[in-house]
């Protein structure tokens, strides 16, 4: 029993994760002309992670980071008139298995689980609440990544998200009204983060 709790402290790992995150709203089959000329571009934002991880005795483990997560993109009008910061508020669950490359490198892949708690437009001028704007409140997408463990008690890494399911869709119309397109929005994001283990 003791060699058992033993073992068990071992391979079990807690911690806090915190990230600087890129983060932008991708669209699918955009209409070459029309009258919205919106175009999203990358934000600055973060999130705020817990730590639960397993690693086996040989090369592979599994790691949850239940948090919040700032995602969106800026909507740059004609002409750069004015910039609006698209916001949206997550509570995620990643689920990823580990690989591990040696003592130092290991490569994470898996599902992310989102709820959307509110989302914002804001710029210098309003702030506004969107949420209603947005189809789905859940999202699921991937994420695949890469850690340096430099200490037993810390790492630093690299994630790469990308949404596998749409947050809204969008309809297009040209000059007179008429639709001529129909595109839906995605979620993705560029994370650096530092985990703190125990």
């Amino acid at each position: 029993m003791i060699f058992s709790k033993s073992a068990f402290g071992q391979d079990f790992k807690f911690g806090l994760v915190g990230g600087f995150d890129v983060a932008n709203s991708r669209l699918t089959k955009k209409p070459v002309t029309g009258g919205d000329t919106r175009v999203f571009h990358p934000i600055f934002s973060f999130n705020t992670n817990a730590y639960v991880g397993y690693k086996s005795a040989s090369f592979w483990g599994i790691s949850l980071e239940p948090g919040y997560i700032q995602k969106g993109g800026k909507l740059k009008y004609e002409n750069d008139y004015y910039d609006v910061r698209v916001q949206m508020n997550y509570i995620q669950l990643p689920i990823l298995a580990d690989f591990y490359l040696g003592e130092k490198f290991s490569i994470s892949v898996g599902p992310e689980f989102s709820y959307m708690i509110n989302a914002k437009a804001k710029s210098t001028d309003f702030s506004n609440d969107i949420s209603g704007f947005y189809n789905k409140k859940f999202e699921l997408s991937g994420i695949v990544g890469i850690n340096y463990h430099f200490h037993k008690n810390f790492d630093i890494g690299l994630k790469y998200n990308h949404g596998l399911t749409y947050t809204s869709k969008i309809e297009w119309t040209d000059d007179n009204g008429i639709l001529i397109g129909q595109t839906k929005e995605y979620n993705q994001y560029f994370q650096c983060f530092v985990r703190f283990k125990i």
